[in-house]
């Protein structure tokens, strides 16, 4: 399949695999994939992206502010464990301690929108599949974490608007 997939498509998947590293997940989610989107996107579609509210600065903020919430309903402090382990090993010692891009696993739910990817490009009668395709699959398959971040800026059926605008143009 990754061979119909563009250049900038292809940059989507490597980006995806980049943030997920960077946010220390142990696998690609589907809201990498969106980051993914965000960091490779060509205008319109960037532009339009951040007028609805979706940047990738924003995106990231999101994410890792679910994440010390969820840490915090376990009863985990995240900004006194980085203070011990600085306290500890020295300022910065989570710096290096990223996981490899390169070895991160696709969550089912990513492999899924990779599928939807296609089935998009399909129904339109591209050859390629796009970005526009990733982020067309991250609308239908609807995963809840992705859904759940979609909904702060707006909805899904938005950002399938946003495509189709950007096509027409």
């Amino acid at each position: 399949m990754f061979e119909r997939f563009t250049k900038s498509a292809r940059s989507v998947v490597i980006s995806a695999q980049g943030h997920a590293g960077t946010l220390h997940s142990p696998r690609v989610e589907p809201v990498h994939l969106f980051l993914g989107v965000l960091s490779v996107a060509d205008e319109p579609l960037k532009t339009a992206l951040g007028e609805a509210g979706f940047t990738v600065d924003g995106v990231l903020a999101n994410v890792q502010s679910q994440d010390a919430r969820a840490l915090r309903f376990l009863g985990i402090d995240l900004d006194a464990v980085v203070s011990t382990i600085d306290s500890a090993l020295g300022s910065g010692a989570l710096e290096g301690a990223q996981a490899s891009p390169h070895h991160l696993p696709f969550a089912p739910s990513a492999k899924d929108v990779l599928k939807l990817s296609l089935k998009e490009a399909v129904e339109r009668r591209d050859r390629e599949i796009g970005v526009e395709h990733i982020l067309l699959g991250l609308v239908r398959g609807a995963d809840p974490s992705f859904t759940e971040l979609v909904q702060q800026h707006g909805s899904l059926q938005q950002l399938r608007s946003i495509v189709s605008l950007v096509r027409t143009s």
